[in-house]
């Protein structure tokens, strides 16, 4: 092999690793019997949420793999397979991928996912249907602040509901004593 196409062979496994390094998650898929305009369709909806779908070879994918220390992953380079790099959002790449598959039995089989990487661990392909199912980073932080703020709320709530228990009982003995005294 030529210096020229092992140079150019280098490239290719260079734009994998720095693609999977800049990436939140990435999803190894296999896919099989789409057509172009299916592929298409998909790699759109992939794109609107700032989500790359990238077909290399499986030798390319391998070495980067390697050179990454992403062993396992290696172990489900069969058939043909791509790369979804979620780039925004760690769940949005495994999401689109499930909705996919979801649309009709046919999908089912023809996109599968096998296996992925999120923040820089190896997820087999139950961890990333599970990651899948997962809320976005905003409505998780949101979730959690709700949940810091429950207490808070109640005792803020319980101190409001002492504080109007004790002046409606201090207005009542100031009531009386002035019928008292009158």
């Amino acid at each position: 092999m030529s210096e020229k196409a092992i140079a150019a062979k280098q490239l290719v496994v260079d734009e994998i690793k720095g693609k999977i390094e800049n990436a939140k998650s990435v999803t190894l898929v296999g896919f099989d019997r789409m057509d172009v305009k299916e592929i298409t369709d998909l790699r759109n909806k992939f794109r609107e949420k700032d989500t790359e779908y990238k077909v290399y070879k499986n030798t390319m994918m391998r070495f980067a793999f390697e050179e990454l220390g992403y062993t396992e992953l290696i172990e489900d380079l069969k058939g043909s397979n791509a790369l979804i790099f979620s780039n925004t959002e760690l769940v949005d790449g495994p999401k689109i991928a499930v909705d996919y598959r979801k649309e009709n039995d046919e999908n089912a089989d023809k996109l599968t996912l096998k296996s992925g990487i999120v923040e820089g661990n190896y997820q087999n392909s139950e961890q990333m249907m599970a990651i899948a199912t997962l809320p976005g980073t905003e409505v998780l932080h949101s979730m959690l602040a709700n949940v810091l703020q429950a207490p808070i709320r109640t005792l803020a709530g319980d101190l409001n509901n002492t504080i109007s228990k004790l002046a409606i009982a201090l207005n009542e003995v100031a009531s009386k004593k002035e019928n008292e005294a009158a």
